[in-house]
């Protein structure tokens, strides 16, 4: 995006003695003023206008102001994809937690049979390798500051 605005930025820099040396003419057509580059009628009148041009050294300010407002609006975006991925990492270890509660509370599984560490142990891995995910992907983000 930074490089967008410095290229219109520099288009308009170079252009602008062009625009300043192009003639403007007011014309009243039928009771209606209208502005054009060429004569309309024979009671144009030619309009002296007076552009401004900033000098270099504020476009190359505004133009590093864009850019750290930029650099800014991607730390907080980044900031906040941190912040979504911990609180899905919390909200999966609370339910991790609920599923082994409810595990341990009842002795026996839907067959009938006693629960074995196996089958917690299943459990804690599936919900281990989520939260690994998540923290790879927070790990990605925080690298990339």
């Amino acid at each position: 995006m930074s490089r967008i605005l410095a290229i219109c930025l520099t288009s308009l820099i170079l252009t602008a003695p062009l625009v300043t040396q192009a003639a403007v003419y007011q014309c009243t057509v039928n009771g209606r003023v209208s502005f054009s580059d060429i004569p309309c009628s024979g009671d144009a009148k030619p309009m002296d206008l007076r552009v401004y041009t900033p000098p270099i050294e504020a476009v190359a300010e505004a133009s590093k102001q864009t850019q750290e407002i930029e650099k800014n609006l991607a730390d907080s975006q980044k900031q906040r994809q941190i912040a979504t991925l911990r609180a899905e990492m919390e909200a999966k270890q609370q339910k991790m937690k609920g599923e082994i509660a409810r595990f341990n509370g009842a002795t026996t599984s839907q067959t009938g049979e006693p629960r074995s560490a196996a089958e917690i142990q299943s459990l804690t891995r599936r919900h281990q390798s989520d939260m690994e995910a998540l923290n790879k992907q927070i790990t990605t983000l925080q690298q990339q500051k």
